[in-house]
């Protein structure tokens, strides 16, 4: 119970009401969509769920698995030919066309052509004749080429769309965009962390996605809904608590990755300690748990940002409710906005910004070393 680091399904899935009600409407009228949120905000975790709940047609594709444009195609090949009864197209045709030709007069579901246009294009790439954003176009035609044969009306998540441009340049994006606008059959959604570039890329009016997709902002964890799953869960365990569990709650800001690790521990603490209440120093020894299990994670962001001039002194001071004044206006501007593209803060208003990850925030506003060596965890506001 309480998993965290992991896609969660069914009843260890804690509600998010609104925005399920407003996903499924989106996505059951056929209307493209892009979420984006800050790392471990719960967005594959929704879509596995939305997915889950209504039984649909569909496909996933991590795009920050794939290494090159090539393997995200061969990704998306092979998730569309399950549509079509044939699994693992790519590795069979790779050990023998002659074998797989035999395979599909038995197991295909759609006309042999198309199979015969797949073998031939991946041939053509291995060959050079295309390159690999010819290969990848090919691939996101072919979903909708075999939505549409077998009469699907197919649901199809990129997660991470962002990393698209880690692997391909720019001019991907208006290809691709030539190609999708097309689809009858296929119903887009686009997952980011990256919110600056997920706002280049669906919101900029220079940018080809303008307008392709409704986007949506995926806030924390409704406190309220955490709370009541909290209340149900615990009163069925026969476990009691005080009001300082829910105060544990409102501190973690909806941060579903680190509610969950947090509530975790709380749980198997009372199930290591065999003892039916939650008192405050469990709450503290659970936070304090969760942070030292992520802060290995920390310290590769703080290294990261203390890689780019002025930027660990900025973040500092954000956390710190702090101003660095050995830093210009224009200087400080750029800062925030490299930050922001990083993923590690977020504007709210104009010169308004805050850090997206709350742990990143706290041990940000450690102020001794030693103490943390010692593993003892000043909670600012707690």
């Amino acid at each position: 119970m309480f998993k965290s680091g992991m896609p969660v399904y069914g009843d260890e899935f804690i509600d998010r009401k609104k925005h399920i009600v407003k996903f499924k409407t989106y996505i059951d009228n056929n209307q493209h969509i892009m979420i984006k949120a800050p790392r471990r905000y719960g967005k594959t975790s929704l879509i596995v769920h939305l997915f889950e709940l209504n039984n649909y047609n569909k496909i996933y594709i991590d795009v920050k698995r794939a290494a090159s444009l090539q393997m995200l195609s061969e990704q998306i090949i092979n998730e569309i030919y399950k549509y079509a009864g044939v699994e693992n197209i790519i590795s069979k045709a790779k050990e023998s066309i002659v074998l797989l030709f035999k395979s599909l007069r038995a197991s295909l579901s759609i006309d042999i052509s198309i199979a015969e246009l797949t073998i031939e294009t991946l041939e053509k790439n291995e060959k050079k004749v295309i390159d690999e954003s010819e290969l990848f176009l090919y691939a996101m035609d072919l979903v909708d080429q075999i939505s549409k044969k077998k009469k699907l009306d197919l649901k199809f998540a990129f997660d991470e769309f962002q990393d698209i441009l880690l692997i391909a340049d720019e001019k991907i994006l208006d290809k691709l965009r030539s190609v999708l606008q097309h689809h009858q059959n296929t119903t887009y959604i686009f997952l980011g962390s990256i919110e600056s570039i997920m706002n280049r890329i669906f919101s900029s009016k220079s940018s080809p996605f303008f307008h392709f997709a409704r986007s949506i902002e995926l806030d924390g964890l409704d406190s309220g809904e955490v709370k009541e799953f909290c209340e149900e869960f615990f009163n069925k365990e026969g476990i009691s608590y005080d009001g300082f569990l829910f105060k544990t709650i409102d501190y973690l800001a909806g941060h579903p990755y680190y509610t969950m690790k947090t509530l975790q521990s709380i749980y198997y603490g009372s199930l290591e300690k065999n003892r039916a209440n939650i008192e405050k120093q469990d709450c503290i020894d659970a936070l304090t748990t969760a942070f030292f299990e992520t802060k290995s994670y920390l310290d590769e962001v703080i290294e990261k940002i203390k890689q780019k001039k002025y930027h660990h002194s900025v973040i500092w001071h954000l956390a710190n409710g702090s101003k660095d004044e050995g830093i210009d206006s224009s200087t400080l501007y750029k800062t925030y906005k490299s930050l922001e593209d990083m993923g590690y803060i977020k504007r709210l208003d104009r010169g308004e910004y805050q850090i997206t990850d709350i742990f990143l925030k706290i041990l940000l506003q450690q102020k001794s070393d030693q103490k943390l060596i010692e593993k003892e965890i000043e909670f600012v506001d707690l």
